[in-house]
Formats: C-alpha cells, sequence, structure tokens
C-alpha cells in the first residue's frame, strides 16, 4: 500500500516515576513498521519539572532515524492542551495523526495496521484497535460507548483477547490511548484544535467523537491489537484525586451542552454522591474537592453554553437507557458495564461494518 504521512503526537508530564514505561512506548515509536520517511514524532512536554523531559531529550538524540518536533511548554495544559499544542504542530502533509499516551506501548506492525484500515473507509474520522493491558493477552479497551447518563464505559475491558471481537465495530469514540484521526475530518469539523481546552482532561476522547458524529463522521473500532497500556499512571483514581474533580467537573458541564434528558438525574447523582462524602470524611478534602468540581462543572458548562457549544446525542452513537433502568445504574455496583456488554452483544449486526 501506499503510505500516507502520520503525525504521531506524544504527551509528557512529570513521568520520573515512569519512565521506564514512558521509554518504552518512545522505543516503539522509533521501532514501527512504517516507513521512517512517512511519519513524524512530536513530543509535547507539558511543563516537567522532576528531570523526566531530560531523559526523553536524551532518549530522542540516541535514537535517530526519524523526524521528530519537541516542544517545551512552561505550564502544564492537560491532555487536552498539550495535544493541541501537538496538532497545530503537525506536518502540513500529514494525512492522519496519531494520539498515543506515554503508557502506551504501539506494537510493531500496530500503526501500519490502523492506516491500512483508515484508507478504507471515507466516512470514518476515528479509529483505534484492540489496546490489551500491558504484558497481558487482556483488553484494556476495544472501543468507548457513551450512555445517555453520559457515562463512557470502554469495549471488553478485563476479557482475554478475541472475546466477542472478530469484525470491525462502529463505536462512539475512540479511546485517546491509542487513536488515530483522518486531518481532514478534524479541521473541517473543528478547524485546527482536536479538544476543547477548558476540559484539561477527562473531557478529551469522549467530547472528540460526539462532536465527529455530529459533523457526520462515524468512529470505529477494529479488531486487532495494535497497542498495550498500563492505564491509570496519569491520574489519581481515588475520590478526592485529580481525576476524580476532572470527571466530576466535566460530566457536569457535558451534560450542560448536550440535549440529554436525564441532566437532571445526572446532577442528582453528583450531589447524592457530596452528601455521602460529607457525611464519611465530615468535609474534610474529599467533601470539599467534590463539591468544587459541581461548582466548578456549573461554571465551565455555562461558559461553554456562551461559547456555542453544543452537541446533539441524537446524532451520535449512543446507548439508550429505559427509564425502568435507572434505578439499576444508580445503585447497581457493574450494572453499568454489564448493560454495556449486553447492549453491544444485542447489537452487533448493526454495529458491524465491512
Amino acid at each position: 500500500m501506499a503510505f500516507p504521512k502520520v503525525s504521531i503526537i506524544w504527551l509528557n508530564y512529570n513521568s520520573s516515576k515512569t519512565i521506564n514505561i514512558v521509554l518504552k512506548s518512545l522505543e516503539s515509536i522509533a521501532n514501527t513498521e512504517y516507513p521512517q520517511d512517512r511519519y513524524e514524532l512530536i513530543v509535547v512536554d507539558n511543563g516537567s519539572n522532576d528531570g523526566s523531559f531530560e531523559k526523553i531529550k536524551d532518549f530522542l538524540e540516541k535514537n535517530v532515524g526519524f523526524k521528530r518536533k519537541v516542544i517545551k511548554l512552561e505550564h502544564n495544559l492537560g491532555f487536552t492542551g498539550g495535544n493541541n499544542i501537538g496538532f497545530k504542530a503537525r506536518d502540513k502533509d500529514s494525512k492522519y495523526v496519531l494520539l498515543l499516551n506515554n503508557d502506551a506501548v504501539l506494537f510493531q506492525d500496530g500503526l501500519k495496521t490502523l492506516v491500512e484500515h483508515a484508507e478504507n473507509y471515507t466516512d470514518v474520522a476515528g479509529l483505534q484497535g484492540v489496546v490489551l493491558k500491558y504484558g497481558t493477552s487482556f483488553i484494556d479497551t476495544a472501543g468507548s460507548f457513551i450512555n445517555e447518563l453520559l457515562e463512557s464505559r470502554g469495549l471488553g475491558s478485563g476479557y482475554e483477547y478475541p472475546w466477542i471481537l472478530s469484525k470491525p465495530l462502529q463505536i462512539t469514540y475512540a479511546d485517546g490511548s491509542c487513536a488515530l484521526y483522518k486531518v481532514e475530518s478534524l479541521t473541517k469539523c473543528l478547524g485546527n484544535k482536536l479538544f476543547i481546552d477548558e476540559f484539561f482532561g477527562y473531557g478529551d476522547d469522549n467530547v472528540l467523537g460526539l462532536m465527529m458524529w455530529n459533523c457526520g463522521y462515524k468512529s470505529i473500532m477494529i479488531p486487532e491489537p495494535v497497542a498495550s497500556h498500563v492505564r491509570g499512571l496519569t491520574f489519581g483514581k481515588k475520590r478526592g484525586s485529580t481525576s476524580h474533580y476532572l470527571s466530576t467537573r466535566n460530566w457536569i458541564a457535558l451534560s450542560m451542552i448536550t440535549n440529554t434528558r436525564y441532566r437532571q438525574l445526572i446532577l442528582l447523582r453528583e450531589f447524592r454522591n457530596l452528601a455521602y462524602t460529607i457525611i464519611k470524611t465530615r468535609f474534610r478534602k474529599e467533601a470539599q474537592i467534590e463539591a468544587r468540581a459541581i461548582y466548578d462543572g456549573f461554571k465551565l458548562g455555562k461558559r461553554l453554553r456562551g461559547k456555542g457549544f453544543f452537541i446533539d446525542l441524537h446524532k451520535a452513537l449512543l446507548i439508550e437507557i429505559p427509564f425502568e433502568r435507572i434505578p439499576l445504574l444508580f445503585t447497581t455496583r457493574g450494572y453499568s458495564k454489564k448493560y454495556l456488554e449486553e447492549w453491544v452483544i444485542r447489537n452487533i449486526s448493526n454495529l458491524s461494518i465491512e
């Protein structure tokens, strides 16, 4: 096949504690089967101050043979801002951009596989392969779906590959750990940006997928492993962590710029979570962060609406939730994941594409 040009956007921020996997990620880019003159690496460092940027620069200086651009930012602009900087720095001739997390390792034929499939579809803007949990044969993500509560759920997480995956499937969005996008579709729909800067993180790949569907472009998953991933290294996971603050804030903001029929239930759930956290912690740090996330979510949603942001969920691939299922989603641990899997299995023939 002809090899269209690809820009690989790769972010770093204070990764010294996980530098081994970070360097493996860079090594996987250097060793990809894709012709070296047909791809470039754009490294965006989000203002690291822990020495990781210097180690990354040293690694790149020792591995010549492919084009690279290194951008050092003064301040951390997050996943959204950093990737937007990288996207603007892409080669003008690049047909595709690949987002690759610095805790994701590209398989040797991964980039080639993604591009080969992308070349077969004219109405697909975002594409991902199967991403495995690092060092295992178990699935980390095989694409993501969004339901009417605006919850994002990864397909196949925890199952041993190949599970039920045999054909390309339509998905709501490609997971940002390793996702390929068509530049022409992105620029037609969004201009010279990938993400809404204000979201920072946890309001990026999901929102991008929804916006692309609104512009008439699909996202798909191909059933071939292309990378492995160590999930959860970027932010903490616990209540009161950066990830919890961002996901709560951005979830509320997203509800305010979409036409979900369950907006009031989303807000009710968050106030319930706040009440639980206050009782449990007596308004210590975790509860204060929860309250701040809710307040900031309202402010951000209002500001985005003022800028004209609106996402019509009816134009996207969305998992509809009958009202009678809502209590189970609110009260039963793991039910959302179970409901997604049942929904995909039920609709797999409609989701499949040739």
